[in-house]
């Protein structure tokens, strides 16, 4: 059931301190500030689609999987082919993603559950600029002190369960979310307000579930090479509500105001359908758990463009503030950057962030089977891993080598020690500990709880 979430008295005072927009430009904002649709969905990796990410038609869509919604919106917007999650598992992916920082902050810095919650998210940033927003299903950024009240219409803390209602009609909670989604879009259309609206989809995350008649057809195809036929049917069914809510959008004459953002909070698991040709999967910081789908459509974006720019989940904070046209200063601590010099130059610009290095610090137990208390650093073409339970270092010129196959270590040693002394600094100015790797069998290191969870 769909819940109406009033503020409480702190919040209210948090948007009072931050928000720079009187009624009279409130009024301004409703004529002219676009819309905003965030679809990210659960566990589906880079190549778990139809689209390619890169210009050559082989390069990521898979045969297996029938997505033309999420190909219309590739068709009609830029695709980005170096797209990576905040995190490799869901909740801290979430939570980074919605305070714009990365794990080490979010996570790892011994930041206190209430210092966390004081956090802007982008729900109270969006609604500070004159935005209607809403939030339609999984619910999983971090603890309820910090949850749905920033958002004005919600389903309410469905956690970070799998989504299965088994409820026919509705597998993985697609259509329901879809409709109340759609019936928001059409409120805030009748008020002349602009929305703001993430779609977190529990699909293609297992247990699988699809449509009885999608599944059929799938099955039918016979394809003896397809890893998982329920995948494909369960993918289908999500790219169908995706279809629905851009039909809507067309249907209400608001689709050329309207940023729509596709991606996925991390890859997908090595058990459910392999991530060739990147290597492993969710729960590690190897290409296939962090390099995810992320294509954007929009007012003033080329269609059909393709960007080979670096971005991270983390660049939607300050991206989806100067869309809103958010004028007051943003945390210091966010570490993303803005993406319209590159969304507006046909993907040719650059994203400006705090850092020219993008870090991953992952040392807890993920659950999952390649697990390996590790850290990930990018800089231009390269990326270094950093193994602490063996203290190994592995640098691979990524923009070429993106399944990490040749390792560069012992080709270019002062590379990896530049890159190694950034990392540790990176860390540092986080506040995270580095503790001495305890275990080799994926548990966690130094006492650290493991992740659990989606």
């Amino acid at each position: 059931m769909t819940n109406i979430n009033p503020y409480s008295a702190a919040r209210r005072c948090l948007l009072l301190a931050v928000s720079v927009f009187s009624l009279i430009g409130f009024v301004h904002a409703q004529s002219s500030q676009p819309n905003i649709v965030f679809f990210l969905t659960d566990d589906q990796g880079w190549n778990h689609h139809s689209v390619a990410m890169f210009e050559e038609a082989s390069s990521a869509n898979s045969e297996f999987f029938h997505t033309p919604n999420i190909e219309r919106i590739a068709e009609e917007g830029m695709r980005f082919s170096t797209a990576y999650s905040a995190a490799p598992m869901c909740n801290p992916s979430r939570r980074s993603l919605h305070v714009g920082k990365s794990m080490s902050q979010v996570m790892f810095s011994g930041a206190t559950e209430e210092e966390q919650a004081a956090a802007l998210t982008i729900g109270e940033m969006m609604q500070s600029a004159g935005y209607r927003t809403a939030h339609f299903g999984k619910w999983s950024p971090g603890p309820a002190v910090s949850g749905l009240d920033f958002y004005d219409v919600s389903d309410g803390g469905l956690g970070n369960g799998d989504g299965n209602l088994n409820k026919p009609g509705d597998p993985k909670q697609v259509y329901g979310i879809t409709d109340r989604a759609n019936t928001f879009i059409e409120d805030s259309v009748a008020l002349g307000q602009p929305f703001y609206m993430q779609l977190s989809h529990f699909a293609p995350h297992t247990q699988t579930h699809s449509l009885e008649e999608t599944m059929q057809r799938w099955q039918e195809m016979n394809q003896a090479e397809n890893p998982n036929p329920a995948l494909s049917a369960m993918t289908e069914d999500l790219d169908t509500g995706v279809g629905a809510l851009l039909d809507k959008l067309d249907e209400l004459g608001v689709a050329d105001n309207t940023y729509v953002i596709y991606s996925s909070d991390h890859g997908q698991a090595t058990g459910t359908s392999g991530n060739m040709p990147l290597t492993s999967g969710k729960g590690t910081l190897w290409e296939g758990g962090i390099r995810v789908p992320f294509i954007v459509r929009g007012p003033g974006i080329e269609a059909g463009t393709v960007s080979h720019a670096r971005t991270v989940s983390l660049d939607l904070f300050p991206t989806f503030a100067e869309l809103a046209g958010v004028s007051q200063e943003l945390p210091e601590d966010i570490e993303g950057g803005s993406l319209l010099p590159v969304l507006f130059s046909a993907g040719e610009g650059e994203i400006q962030r705090p850092r020219e290095e993008l870090v991953f610090h992952f040392p807890t137990g993920s659950g999952q089977p390649d697990f390996r208390p590790m850290s990930a650093i990018y800089l231009d073409e390269y990326k270094m891993v950093k193994l602490y339970d063996t203290d190994e270092k592995k640098l691979f010129e990524i923009t070429e080598d993106i399944g990490e196959l040749n390792d560069l270590t012992f080709e270019m040693p002062e590379k990896t020690e530049e890159m190694d002394i950034m990392l540790m600094s990176y860390l540092s100015d986080m506040g995270v500990n580095i503790f001495e790797p305890v275990a080799t069998d994926g548990m966690a290191m130094g006492g650290m709880a493991g992740m659990g969870g989606n």
